[in-house]
């Protein structure tokens, strides 16, 4: 059962659990969300917490690293980046001796399915040898040569950087391009990467790039915490 309403140390304010129609900055991790958040309802305040962030548990752990435990941190640090990411820890984190993660990227969903043609798209601890992020065409995520995580597809064809996802996701907040869609959910802008690389050197046939729009947009869910719970497993 989920808590409906807490009292947090961040906050002078009780916060509720509510939805978010449009894209928020968590002021807790610093990091974007969407959709299930604990806010205050005092509008001038316009404060949000992802819900993970909002009951965040003391240790965590996480399937890529076995037998560790991670504590959860009310302050980042510093020059240290997010394993997952690759962004800076500037807020609530967790950490396990030098290994940080968002509360936000520590709880991705593992696999993504939904209508993608039998797909799904499974969160690796690294971009296979055989594959390239389809937003930075690269292994390693540009920023120190971290090797991130990555959602890839079932097919293979298929791979994104959680990271390039994520500053996709914040560029696009600041131009404005999120919108919420008659569904539900939210897009921001897909038509814009299918643009771009369209009549690249990729040498992807027309008929993929819907399958490209829809697994990106997947993971654009995953990362901003909005992903529906059918499209888990």
């Amino acid at each position: 059962m989920k808590i409906t309403e807490i009292n947090h140390f961040s906050h002078h304010h009780k916060l509720e659990l509510s939805y978010s129609g449009t894209p928020y900055q968590c002021d807790g991790c610093k990091e974007l969300g969407f959709g299930s958040c604990y806010q205050c309802n005092n509008k001038k305040c316009n404060f949000h917490l992802h819900e993970n962030c909002g009951v965040a548990k003391p240790i965590a752990t996480h399937s890529f690293f076995k037998n560790i435990n991670f504590k959860y941190e009310k302050k980042g640090k510093q020059g240290k980046t997010c394993k997952a990411c690759g962004k800076d820890v500037q807020g609530f984190m967790y950490k396990s001796k030098e290994t940080y993660l968002h509360p936000c990227c520590l709880t991705l969903p593992s696999t993504l399915n939904g209508n993608f043609s039998g797909r799904s798209l499974r969160l690796n601890l690294e971009v296979k040898a055989s594959t390239k992020c389809l937003i930075c065409q690269n292994k390693e995520i540009s920023k120190g040569k971290l090797k991130g995580w990555a959602y890839i597809s079932s097919c293979g064809k298929h791979c994104y950087h959680v990271g390039c996802v994520n500053n996709m996701n914040f560029e696009n907040w600041k131009m404005g391009y999120f919108n919420q869609s008659q569904s539900g959910g939210v897009t921001n802008g897909l038509v814009f990467i299918k643009e771009e690389n369209r009549g690249s050197s990729s040498g992807r046939k027309e008929n993929e790039w819907p399958l490209m729009g829809y697994a990106l947009n997947l993971i654009v869910q995953a990362v901003l915490g909005a992903v529906v719970s059918s499209w888990i497993s």
